[in-house]
């Protein structure tokens, strides 16, 4: 978990400015440690801070009508404790939590004590991982009632139903990311648009020229559509349809490719750009392979005949035990 180190005399101007860009974690409290002060951020948000300090807290302090694992100890068995899970997710009034096999017995107790926490909340979903290339989400309804909800982030609303489309909260420092790299009168191509985790805050908050957002799961197109008006967002063309045959070629500045597992449609991401411009390619990669996305990205330009220059090679997060989720900014020219 980390925290941005500042002097206390920087801390009340830097606490703001996390809290304005959404890195500020709301879970955890601010501390003080002697004459500096500890503020907590979300993974992904690091390089808007890189004047400061980054730190890992060992020993984060929780806010305490937030702290599931305080109140979860004085009803479950000691020998249980380990297993309580310290953290989940709050996509607009619906909560998500990983829950393990050793506290099954326990999971309605789980679900209404977050829902005794969080009362703004209606409902609490198991999280049991993801299915396909879809990434089809796979929960259980263990408190409350209701799937469909309005999450807002950085000035965006997203509407989804968490049975149906998956959202990354942990994803938001690499969406406004994008934002910021997006110059006006861009044509940006989103190859895996989803509900449009990219498109609507591209759309909301820049001036591109246009925005085609491409997108191959039913449910996940038919949110898209419905975000696309909730934002009144006029600069989108939606797509449906596999990337792989529907992506427009020739048109783009800028190409997100926002996948993980998508380096098979790297050729197509090339095609997509004008001639020269941006690929933004997401990857999950152990570590032990860490250049692979890198490698990828040259190879498809070579076989294409394009020179590529790496411009910037970034953790979005981690995805599991020795794997990163990484993104690989790349001009092709």
């Amino acid at each position: 978990m980390k925290a941005v180190r500042v002097h206390k005399f920087k801390a009340e101007e830097v606490r703001k400015f996390a809290e304005r860009i959404g890195a500020k974690d709301k879970d955890r409290l601010v501390v003080c440690r002697g004459d500096y002060v500890e503020i907590p951020i979300y993974d992904g948000f690091e390089n808007y801070f890189k004047e400061y300090e980054i730190v890992e807290q060992e020993e984060p302090v929780f806010a305490r009508k937030s702290d599931l694992y305080e109140i979860l100890k004085e009803k479950i068995p000691r020998k249980l404790w380990d297993y309580i899970p310290r953290r989940y997710k709050i996509i607009g009034d619906v909560i998500l939590i990983k829950i393990p096999d050793e506290l099954e017995e326990y999971k309605q107790l789980i679900g209404e004590t977050l829902l005794s926490i969080h009362k703004r909340c209606k409902s609490v979903w198991r999280d049991l991982g993801r299915e396909g290339m879809l990434r089809k989400p796979k929960v259980e309804l263990i408190a409350g009632s209701g799937s469909e909800t309005v999450h807002k982030e950085n000035g965006c609303l997203f509407k989804l139903d968490v049975t149906k489309v998956m959202f990354s909260v942990g994803n938001q420092g690499e969406r406004m990311r994008i934002v910021k790299l997006v110059q006006d009168g861009e044509v940006v191509v989103d190859m895996f648009a989803g509900i449009g985790y990219f498109t609507i805050p591209i759309a909301v908050h820049t001036k591109a020229k246009k925005i085609y957002a491409i997108e191959i799961n039913p449910d996940s197109y038919f949110y898209l559509l419905e975000n696309i008006e909730l934002n009144d967002v006029k600069n989108v063309i939606p797509i449906l349809g596999d990337s792989m045959y529907v992506t427009p070629e020739g048109v783009a500045d800028r190409v997100v490719m926002g996948h993980i597992f998508c380096h098979e449609f790297l050729p197509v991401a090339i095609k997509a750009l004008k001639g020269d411009g941006y690929i933004h390619y997401h990857e999950s990669v152990p570590e032990v392979i860490i250049n692979r996305p890198i490698e990828r990205i040259k190879s498809a330009c070579e076989s294409l005949g394009k020179n590529v220059k790496i411009e910037n090679f970034r953790k979005v997060k981690n995805y599991s035990p020795g794997v990163l989720h990484v993104v690989v900014d790349a001009y092709v020219y």
